[in-house]
């Protein structure tokens, strides 16, 4: 196992499917790509819930995406409480618009930057 040190700066991405959720970790990178901040994605085992705290916890930065096998998106920060966080999407509301603004959302908590409004349209 690597330590803390050998870790690089990154928002990590726990996904529970690869295989179901290619476009969603996919729309996720295309958001913190466009905000600049690098992101790495793994997989693991667990809700939405518990892959975003275990990627909080496990990122230098602090901050980290749950991906559930069903596409529920969780996005966590490390001192935020487990049951708390701060933005998700649910996997029967999800649509790359809103994936790509947790990716957003993520990178902009790591610059400390205000969060995007969501365009919810007319």
């Amino acid at each position: 196992m690597r330590t803390h040190e050998e870790i690089k700066p990154a928002v990590f991405i726990y996904v529970a499917n690869p295989d179901t959720c290619a476009a969603v970790t996919k729309w996720l990178g295309e958001g913190l790509e466009e905000e600049g901040v690098p992101f790495e994605i793994r997989y693991a085992s667990g809700d939405a819930e518990v892959l975003a705290a275990e990627a909080a916890r496990g990122s230098r930065l602090g901050v980290g995406i749950g991906v559930g096998s069903d596409g529920k998106c969780v996005l966590q920060h490390r001192r935020l409480p487990a049951n708390q966080p701060l933005a998700q999407v649910p996997s029967t509301t999800g649509s790359r618009e809103r994936y790509r603004l947790i990716g957003s959302h993520a990178a902009r908590l790591v610059k400390n930057l205000p969060l995007k409004e969501e365009n919810r349209g007319s």
